[in-house]
């Protein structure tokens, strides 16, 4: 997931290149491992229960006018505003003078930020996991299983993993892919970005009780592999970098 990677670019040949296979390999293995060993290491337990005690010994965030009206359903409706805008703007962009590359970048997006999210709500629709706020330990009902435990904690099963709302953040991790042929600068700041506003949703859902930092960690994995497979699928349909779109010429405009 490193930034320093260069995960799209053009060869000598004019073939488009892509994240390689083996990265993905390894990105996604570290990831899992990552979240098996807070799990049943007890670490995410130990940073909930900092959280929860430093709070007084029950989720005082849970409901806090900051966490839900603003940080969680504000959030959720500005991400799908800028989504909306992205997709006018591409849809737009055929009948304007926008360079090539920015066409490829804003198409692109249209289509990997969504992807992204339906794969975590779906993730998250059928894991089974609860949330910190559903268990015993912290004032709920139900006792504590491990991600990967092959158990069922209760009837409902939980929904709460990986973190959908982190994911809301995460998702614009795809700027980095999408702005290699348009502005290639641009994408460490894009980067930050993308990570300061998952990290700020995630943890304001961890001190409202609703993830565990495993679930957080796991939805950045997921983000960046949903980037560089829509990427490469991206690159395969074109023909060129998904993102890149034009010429060396029309990328100095």
């Amino acid at each position: 997931m490193s930034p320093t990677t260069e995960p799209l670019c053009h060869t000598a040949t004019g073939k488009p290149g892509g994240t390689h296979s083996h990265e993905l390999f390894i990105v996604a293995t570290i990831g899992l491992m990552v979240c098996w060993i807070l799990q049943h290491t007890g670490a995410d337990l130990w940073v909930a229960d900092r959280l929860f005690l430093w709070q007084g010994k029950h989720w005082a965030a849970r409901n806090a006018w900051w966490a839900t009206d603003v940080l969680h359903s504000g959030a959720r409706k500005l991400a799908i505003f800028c989504w909306i805008v992205l997709l006018l703007a591409w849809l737009a962009s055929s009948r304007s003078r926008l360079p090539a590359q920015w066409r490829g970048s804003l198409g692109y997006l249209v289509s990997t930020l969504p992807v992204s999210n339906v794969v975590l709500g779906m993730l998250k629709r059928f894991s089974g996991v609860d949330c910190p706020w559903d268990l015993l330990r912290y004032g709920g009902t139900r006792e504590f299983l491990p991600i990967f435990s092959g158990q069922a904690s209760g009837d409902p099963p939980g929904a709460c993993f990986p973190a959908a709302h982190a994911g809301i953040g995460y998702a614009w991790v795809a700027l980095w892919f999408a702005l290699h042929g348009a502005r290639p600068a641009w994408r460490y700041t894009a980067m930050g970005m993308a990570l300061a506003l998952g990290a700020l949703f995630g943890v304001t859902q961890q001190l409202r009780g609703a993830h565990f930092l495993s679930h957080d960690l796991c939805s950045l994995t997921l983000c960046w592999l949903v980037a560089a497979l829509m990427a490469r699928l991206w690159s395969g349909r074109t023909g060129r970098n998904p993102a890149a779109g034009g010429t060396a010429a029309e990328s100095a405009r």
